[in-house]
């Protein structure tokens, strides 16, 4: 049995489809009062009731309250976790959620006898980090490592249809130039939301997985104003580009995910190997180019 921590968000929601479709038992935690189904309505979320319709059993526990995870991790032997509280609100904060939350989820998995623990972190994790979130992750991270279970941390670069659509797709749909961050020069391995489910799901029995941190990132960097470039090129036309500072709100960013924006012009980071994690998962990595035509269809020339 597995249980998925984070199903009906938009990564946690394709690591269970690809579960499902293997025919592994999974179990999906849902919090009381989960909005997910309005939040799928609007391509903010997973709709719950598709994956319950799929073969997906709801159990309800909040990261919040250990004692309801007791039973969700009842005769589980791996629990798999994307929850992070950005999206959310109220109560639901990157302490409550993204700190002592899966450190909860942590305590409870190891004294219901979890074999193994998948947590989905990022790239830029470190618990010294100046970004409350990945400052959050980091130290995850560590109590993950130090707590006995067996372990693997997948640790993507910036997703693609999250940052990308955020920052340059979804201007110009709507008639927007671009928008960069500070100098906008900085390169990233952008991820597609699809490969890093790819690799998740992957990792779940596989050996090179065990007690490991994997870095994942696209099979290039690129810069903002690369990427710019690219989306031009997609449309067949030059693009001006609206610059941001660092830190000031970003158009369509929410402003609890502002600093991590503003990370975009502190430092480069590439990602090595990627060549050699593919080929060991089997997972095919989406270029940058192949998700702009796709996402700007509908504007590009016939």
């Amino acid at each position: 049995m597995v249980l998925m921590v984070g199903a009906t968000g938009l990564l946690g929601g394709r690591i269970t489809q690809r579960l499902l479709a293997r025919r592994l038992p999974v179990r999906m935690l849902m919090r009381p009062g989960s909005v997910a189904e309005t939040l799928a309505a609007q391509g903010m979320a997973t709709s719950p009731r598709a994956l319950e319709a799929a073969g997906a059993r709801p159990v309800t526990g909040d990261l919040k309250d250990p004692d309801t995870l007791e039973a969700a991790c009842r005769g589980v032997e791996v629990v798999i976790t994307t929850a992070n509280s950005v999206l959310r609100g109220g109560e639901d904060t990157i302490e409550t959620v993204d700190r002592t939350g899966n450190r909860n989820l942590i305590d409870v998995a190891r004294r219901a006898g979890v074999r193994r623990l998948i947590f989905v972190s990022a790239q830029r994790a470190d618990r010294n980090s100046p970004v409350p979130l990945l400052a959050a992750k980091g130290e995850t991270e560590a109590y993950l490592q130090e707590s006995g279970l067996d372990y693997t941390i997948v640790a993507p670069n910036a997703f693609m249809e999250v940052w990308l659509n955020l920052l340059v797709v979804w201007p110009l749909l709507e008639g927007r130039p671009p928008v960069i961050i500070g100098s906008g020069t900085r390169r990233h391995a952008f991820i597609s939301i699809e490969d890093v489910a790819d690799f998740v799901a992957a990792t779940l029995c596989h050996p090179a997985a065990r007690n490991r941190r994997l870095v994942i990132g696209g099979p290039e960097a690129y810069s903002l104003r690369e990427v710019v470039a690219q989306a031009g090129q997609v449309l067949g036309r030059a693009l001006s580009m609206q610059a941001v500072q660092p830190g000031d709100p970003v158009p369509g960013v929410p402003d609890n995910a502002r600093s991590i924006a503003a990370g975009f012009d502190v430092a480069d980071t590439s990602v090595e190997h990627m060549s050699e994690l593919s080929k060991t998962f089997g997972v095919s990595l989406t270029p940058v180019t192949a998700f702009l035509q796709q996402a700007l269809r509908p504007i590009a020339r016939a």
